[in-house]
């Protein structure tokens, strides 16, 4: 593991999303922080089914309305993501070693889902007022942040 390098990603669709899980899959990657594919697949996986099916789970309305709303929506005009923490909750549970191809194909198929998907998000545990177009940007600039830190080898060749 590397020393956080990031491979800088700005995803606007699915599709996008898909293509870079592909590429890492069949050409193989060099991790910069923690987790592989496989595990990037599975916190996208939890991330965006809640956001379809629900967390189960919502913020106060004071952080909704307020830190969070802020922060998500300067990521949605910035089109960049920090670190931060992740909940437990949605933390990958499948080991760090070879990547596991049904969970990955299992993202995709979650990814196909999340494009088409206009239902609503009055729960939505993070913040108030969200769109589906806009909580897709949202999932596509989450997918980003993470897959940027797998480093493709055909990348570290050139």
């Amino acid at each position: 593991m590397g020393s956080s390098t990031k491979h800088k990603l700005d995803f606007h669709t699915g599709d996008e999303v898909v293509a870079e899980i592909e590429r890492l899959r069949r050409g193989g990657y060099t991790r910069s922080k923690n987790w592989n594919l496989t595990q990037i697949c599975e916190h996208l996986t939890h991330t965006m089914t809640g956001g379809m099916e629900g967390f189960g789970f919502r913020l106060p309305w004071i952080l909704r309305a307020t830190i969070v709303n802020w922060i998500v929506r300067r990521i949605l005009r910035t089109r960049r993501m920090s670190s931060a923490p992740t909940i437990e909750r949605l933390k990958p549970k499948s080991p760090s070693g070879a990547d596991d191809d049904r969970i990955i194909d299992h993202c995709i198929e979650v990814i196909r889902r999340a494009e088409k998907y206009e239902g609503s998000f009055e729960d939505y545990p993070f913040i108030d007022n969200f769109t589906a177009d806009e909580w897709r940007q949202f999932m596509w600039l989450h997918a980003a942040h993470h897959l940027g830190f797998l480093i493709p080898k055909d990348q570290a060749k050139s």
